[in-house]
């Protein structure tokens, strides 16, 4: 018998887009699983044989920055979170109001990303900050992060929600990482993770470690979400035919390639297995039209015998009705053929004979 493999999840819910900081080297970063998606992983993790020791809900985006779907993931892992430590993960804007609804629904700690405590080094550091939908100058931005950050740790502290601070360590700044970590403790920070490079890591959590327990930040790979099944690492769960649903479908134009966004695919190629088990093209179907109601929902019944979708992008709203069908969504620009067959279990070796 197997013994289950511990790993601890990070889930990415926080909507790619909303960024509340930009430096001056962000950048592209992948998309954000709906909360339906993202439970829907986890279930099949632990299906898989995976013991989930914690749950992160983190970026691309700030998590508290939608805080509708956060609200909504925090619902949905109320059933499922077991023994597993819920964490989420984010730079604080407007969190304060929120820590009733993270005590509510189990929150056991806060990872509070903080690069300064000054607001002198914020100007510094960053190019913008954007606490809603309106883009603050940075001499008004500056004491706004300083004081909701501040707020943030008192607040959480106060509900009994252990607050940790995570700190990028950069050169020519490492004094700031003794001021962060004094200032925090000072407001309730129980401890601190310290990252960098070029940076003397040993020295900078000694010193932070006189006001909090510091340590550096793990360096172990995080696991990532199912995505383009080409390069999907071990143990990154990918969706397989289950009962009825033994189809794909596939958004592409050409017949070669996933390349249509989901809302402009007015027909989706259908893959299945032929009797002598090869993935084919097995028929095509045509989608709801854009602007009747409810066309998502349609949309889920056209599809009711397939158990994973392919485009090349999708929105939230047609990904959350997919994934309470049962039918998980991929968004890819690889070619069909390879991605169809790794779906089935078969690789790229394979190749259907027309």
């Amino acid at each position: 018998m197997k013994h289950p493999i511990d790993i601890n999840l990070v889930l990415p819910i926080g909507p790619n887009g909303s960024h509340r900081l930009c430096s001056a080297d962000d950048s592209p970063l992948p998309g954000a699983m709906v909360p339906t998606e993202a439970v829907n992983w986890l279930k099949g993790l632990r299906k898989g044989g995976r013991n989930i020791l914690s749950i992160d809900l983190n970026g691309p985006g700030d998590v508290l920055a939608s805080r509708p779907g956060t609200r909504q993931c925090l619902e949905l892992l109320k059933a499922e979170k077991d023994n597993a430590r819920l964490m989420i993960t984010t730079l604080g804007l407007g969190g304060a109001e929120m820590v009733p609804t993270l005590t509510e629904f189990g929150v056991d700690q806060v990872n509070l990303l903080v690069q300064t405590v000054s607001e002198e080094n914020v100007r510094d550091i960053y190019s913008w900050i954007r606490p809603g939908k309106k883009t603050l100058p940075l001499s008004q931005g500056a004491a706004l992060l300083i004081h909701e950050q501040a707020k943030f740790c008192r607040t959480c502290a106060g509900a009994g929600i252990t607050v940790n601070i995570q700190t990028i360590a950069e050169k020519g700044r490492e004094d700031d990482v003794a001021d962060i970590a004094e200032t925090m403790a000072g407001y309730g920070a129980a401890g601190m993770e310290i990252s960098g490079e070029d940076v003397d890591l040993d020295a900078l959590v000694k010193d932070a470690g006189s006001f909090l327990a510091a340590e550096k930040a793990s360096m172990e790979a995080v696991l990532p979400p199912p995505g383009s099944p080409s390069s999907c690492p071990e143990g990154a769960r990918l969706p397989e035919p289950n009962g009825g649903r033994k189809h794909v479908a596939v958004a592409s134009s050409s017949g070669m390639d996933v390349d249509l966004h989901l809302g402009q695919a007015g027909r989706l190629l259908i893959y299945g297995r032929r009797e002598d088990g090869l993935a084919c093209l097995i028929e095509t179907r045509q989608t709801p039209p854009a602007g009747i109601p409810n066309r998502w929902a349609a949309l889920t019944e056209i599809l009711a015998d397939c158990f994973c979708l392919l485009a090349s992008h999708a929105g939230d709203a047609p990904r959350s009705q997919l994934a309470a069908a049962g039918i998980s969504t991929i968004l890819t620009t690889d070619q069909i053929e390879g991605v169809v067959d790794n779906l089935y279990g078969g690789g790229r070796k394979k190749k259907c004979k027309k």
